[in-house]
């Protein structure tokens, strides 16, 4: 089945890139902005750490009530609400004149965090035919790096120039378009929701989506903890500030494109799982976060690629697992998820923080490898667990010339 041909799933997909990019903006930005942030409130590693905890626990916290809700009002209305939420909060945390009104700002974005995503999730579902839906998602998760990339880009071209807070208060005027946007233009029609046009909708077990939201907690504090104290790393290891943000944008450009890359990929080989993709992803990055250990600027520019480039392009892959088997319920499902992606993406930067402030930036990034390496054992196990569910053989061998059979886990 072919993309309508009337441009709504287009606008669906942008309006769920961009829902999603400003609903985790802030973090991203703080994180980018480190070092001037910390210079100018006083501030230290933990309490950066706490400040970005704060999004994410909020989010994470809410993530599954907020599906539900969403499930009921609709993507559109979701994606509006979270998009004022992100105003607020963008705009606040620029105005902060001390530590605790930047979390209170930062509180506010996590509500947009968590109705964000199952409202992207949601849009997508009733949207994309089955045959793109691992590109939309590709698309879709290109939010983060694209977070990443604006965080970067902001500290040469907005905070070395304007200030920091100038860059918050562009990030909120951009959520008050999007706002706007999804107000006036509203969502696609809410096709394909019954089930009979989606046979492949088989639901994922509940265990077996408890361990894949534990899974997907462990890999998000590493990765979060790389967006958050990257920089700040860095500029610590001796690399200039605005160098510094550059390879930090570099770096997002190329996870935002194997992120769209790897969705195109399952599209085209749907026999093969997500899961053990996402695995074999995490164990790539994991030497990734340990060459970041080493602090010489050589390695630690390859070691931001490959942490980049593998182990935090992995998202896009989950979420499109997950929607795949629950088209009909895509927003309660992807919150149960979203749950343990931002409870991890708020613990990994807190206990990242603590531990710089007690041992160094050496040992932390040795430890966000070791959490990583977890994550993949931990999706793994999950992947058994569905498939074994479903009386599906853990392991299948693969014959030449034979006709394979659609993978669902």
């Amino acid at each position: 089945m072919n993309l309508p041909s009337s441009g709504r799933p287009v606008t669906t997909l942008l309006q769920a890139v961009s829902v999603t990019t400003t609903g985790v903006l802030p973090a991203f930005l703080l994180g980018a902005l480190a070092v001037q942030i910390r210079d100018d409130l006083d501030l230290g590693p933990a309490q950066m750490g706490i400040a970005a905890a704060t999004l994410f626990a909020v989010a994470g916290t809410l993530a599954r009530p907020m599906g539900s809700i969403v499930q009921r009002v609709g993507a559109g209305r979701g994606m509006v609400y979270s998009a004022c939420l992100a105003t607020v909060a963008l705009a606040g945390a620029g105005a902060a004149p001390s530590f605790p009104v930047l979390v209170a700002a930062l509180f506010i974005g996590g509500l947009a965090n968590a109705m964000a995503q199952p409202s992207a999730n949601l849009g997508i579902s009733r949207s994309i035919s089955s045959n793109r839906l691992g590109l939309a998602f590709g698309v879709k998760q290109s939010s983060i790096p694209m977070a990443s990339l604006l965080g970067g880009l902001a500290v040469p071209g907005v905070a070395l120039l304007l200030g920091w807070r100038y860059a918050f208060f562009f990030g909120a005027a951009l959520a008050l378009c999007l706002a706007f946007w999804a107000l006036v233009r509203g969502q696609a029609p809410l096709a394909l929701t019954t089930a009979a046009a989606h046979p492949e909708d088989r639901g994922t077990p509940r265990a077996g989506l408890v361990v894949l939201t534990v899974g997907a907690g462990l890999a998000a504090a590493a990765a979060t903890s790389l967006g958050v104290f990257l920089v700040d790393s860095m500029v610590q290891s001796g690399i200039a500030p605005s160098t510094a943000g550059y390879l930090f944008a570099g770096a997002a450009v190329i996870g935002l494109g194997i992120r769209i890359l790897l969705g195109a990929i399952m599209d085209k080989m749907p026999t093969r799982s997500p899961y053990v993709l996402i695995a074999n992803l995490l164990v790539a990055g994991v030497v990734g976060y340990w060459m970041l250990s080493v602090g010489s600027a050589a390695l630690m520019v390859i070691g931001t690629l490959l942490a980049y480039s593998a182990g935090w392009t992995w998202p896009g892959l989950l979420h499109f697992a997950v929607v795949r088997d629950n088209r009909l319920a895509a927003a309660s499902a992807t919150g149960v998820v979203q749950t343990g992606l931002s409870l991890g993406a708020a613990g990994g930067p807190l206990l990242f923080g603590l531990l710089v402030s007690a041992t160094s930036y050496s040992t932390a990034w040795v430890v966000a490898g070791v959490v990583a390496l977890a994550a993949a054992v931990t999706f793994r196990i999950g992947r058994r667990m569905i498939r074994k569910s479903r009386g599906v053989p853990v392991f299948t061998l693969r014959r030449p010339f034979t006709n394979p059979v659609k993978e669902t886990s």
